[in-house]
C-alpha cells in the first residue's frame, strides 16, 4: 500500500509543468523588440572545469504576440506577428500598452514569456539591449548594456 501511494506522488510530481507558477509576473519592457539568441555552456579550451556561454542570434523565427487572457499559442489569432532578421532582430511597431505573451517558434515548439508593455519617452527603447534567450528549452528575457551578438 506504502508502495502505491508513493508510485501515485511521483507520478503526480512528474506530471506538473516545468514552470510550476500559474500566474507568472510579467517582466516590465519599454518595447517589445530586441534580439532572439540561442544559448549554449560550451567548454573552453585549455581550462580545467570551465565553460562559457555560447551566443547564436535565431534568424528568420515567427515572434507572435498573444494576449494573456487568452490560452497562448493554441489555435488563438495573434495581436501581431514579425520575423527575426539575420541577426535575430525583431520589433513589434506601436503595439497597445499592457501584458502581452511573446511566443516564438522555435523547431516545432512554441516558447513564450510574459512582459509588460510600458511606453517610455519617445526614442528611450534600446531594442540592442534586450535580449530573449533560448536556453534549456525556455525563453527567457533578459536586459544587458552590451548585447553585441555576432
Amino acid at each position: 500500500m506504502k508502495r502505491q501511494l508513493l508510485a501515485v506522488f511521483l507520478l503526480l510530481g512528474f506530471s506538473l509543468p516545468a514552470n510550476s507558477a500559474e500566474n507568472p509576473e510579467p517582466i516590465a519592457v519599454d518595447g517589445i523588440c530586441g534580439k532572439l539568441v540561442s544559448s549554449d555552456s560550451a567548454v573552453q579550451q585549455g581550462a580545467t572545469n570551465s565553460s562559457k556561454q555560447e551566443v547564436q542570434p535565431l534568424a528568420h523565427v515567427r515572434i507572435r504576440l498573444f494576449s494573456p487572457s487568452t490560452d497562448c499559442c493554441a489555435l488563438v489569432t495573434p495581436v501581431a506577428e514579425v520575423t527575426t532578421g539575420r541577426d535575430g532582430s525583431f520589433q513589434f511597431k506601436k503595439p497597445e500598452p499592457g501584458d502581452y505573451w511573446v511566443s516564438a517558434a522555435i523547431g516545432n515548439k512554441e516558447y513564450k514569456v510574459l512582459v509588460r508593455f510600458v511606453p517610455g519617452k519617445k526614442g528611450s527603447t534600446q531594442c540592442s539591449a534586450c535580449l530573449y534567450v533560448f536556453e534549456k528549452g525556455q525563453l527567457q528575457f533578459r536586459r544587458t548594456e552590451a548585447a553585441a551578438v555576432n
